[in-house]
């Protein structure tokens, strides 16, 4: 990167210190003296580059007027080799025009060495330069993030029966497998083949820290590669029975198993769980009005499967996590009507609510909801 030429401070050696006891009085919150460039000094004077705010420079001037003598000055300025940048636009502020600044990624997420950035905002441009503008991105993210080697695009939303959405590689070592680590836990995945979000991080540490029995029956009916399953059974002595239907998402499952140390049991199985309501099924017989929990994470259309936890759960009574997808406004609600009504087609009911929120804003029109219910069968 080249040198700059920016506005500098000059101000005597011997009222350094009476400068720096004016910054921290009147500056303490303020990034007046820019940390991207060298101080320089000569023989009796020191240089301190300023920051690109003229409205900070010039009450830094007032403040200090009448109290040391001082000059701004205007030269090339030396970088700071020891200077990391703490954003992409520290980065990215000399390389895109003022038009592409405003649309960089305020947010992305990160899986290991893997960051998946969604650029929203550059839908509506000219495409001709487009590709050229998010590598650069691309590799911003990088160098701004140690531990990220490789950037993907995300190019759809979450679809079909295996829940992955479409990436498009960016930037960095062409591989969409890595290890990712949360709540003590280590997860190994595939980000273009199974589901994983890093954005359900306090859902998924709120849900194992939840009043779980030892030995408790817990179903995981859409465990992906075992974000809920193993951080349960990492802290509590359960038997849990994980599902899901991606066969690779299983394989991750397997491993994810033994990577780390449980003090409960998972009993990983791959396929389709409206299986378990077919009447000889042999894994039916055997879970059937078992289980003392059950998590349903598939919010798109986990309601279509509670004929599924029917069958499971303990008739006496047992604990729901369902999520959902709701339109606003009155997401809650909606959520928990809906519930309502489709246990009721199955003669369940809801004995005690123990928790009803938005764990996000999924898009301007909806929100993803939990509800956590204890629910119990009606006796005919």
């Amino acid at each position: 990167m080249k040198n700059e030429e920016i506005f500098f401070i000059k101000i005597k050696k011997k009222d350094g210190q009476e400068f720096f006891k004016l910054l921290n009085k009147n500056f303490k919150n303020f990034n007046i003296i820019n940390p991207k460039f060298k101080v320089e000094r000569g023989f009796d004077f020191i240089l301190f580059p300023l920051g690109e705010d003229n409205i900070k420079i010039k009450t830094l001037i007032n403040n200090i007027l009448d109290k040391i003598p001082f000059e701004i000055i205007s030269k090339e300025a030396k970088l700071n080799s020891k200077f990391k940048p703490k954003t992409l636009y520290d980065i990215l502020k000399n390389e895109l025009t003022d038009e592409y600044l405003e649309l960089i990624p305020k947010s992305y997420d990160i899986l290991g060495r893997i960051a998946i950035v969604e650029f929203e905002n550059f839908k509506n441009l000219n495409k001709k330069p487009i590709k050229t503008i998010k590598k650069k991105i691309a590799k911003a993210i990088i160098q701004l993030n140690k531990n990220v080697d490789t950037v993907f695009e995300k190019k759809s939303e979450i679809k079909g029966n295996y829940r992955i959405r479409e990436l498009e590689f960016l930037k960095g070592v062409k591989n969409s497998e890595t290890v990712y680590k949360e709540s003590n836990c280590i997860f190994k995945l595939d980000v273009e083949k199974t589901f994983f979000t890093p954005r359900l991080i306090f859902e998924r540490k709120r849900i194992s820290e939840c009043n779980i029995n030892e030995n408790e029956v817990i179903i995981d009916l859409f465990a992906g590669v075992g974000p809920f399953s193993i951080q349960i059974a990492k802290k509590h002595k359960v038997n849990i029975y994980s599902f899901d239907i991606n066969p690779l998402a299983y394989q991750y499952l397997r491993e994810n198993i033994e990577r780390n140390q449980l003090k409960g049991f998972i009993y990983p199985f791959n396929m389709d769980i409206k299986l378990l309501l077919e009447p000889f099924n042999i894994l039916r017989e055997k879970l059937k009005n078992k289980a003392d929990r059950i998590i349903m994470n598939l919010p798109e259309t986990a309601i279509n499967f509670i004929d599924v936890a029917c069958i499971l759960m303990k008739k006496s009574g047992g604990i729901l996590h369902i999520y959902q997808f709701c339109e606003k406004p009155d997401s809650i609600k909606k959520a928990l009507e809906i519930v309502i009504k489709t246990l009721e087609k199955y003669n369940w009911n809801i004995k005690e609510i123990l928790e009803s929120k938005i764990v996000k804003s999924y898009s301007p029109k909806s929100d993803m909801v939990v509800v956590d219910a204890v629910i119990k069968y009606l006796e005919k």
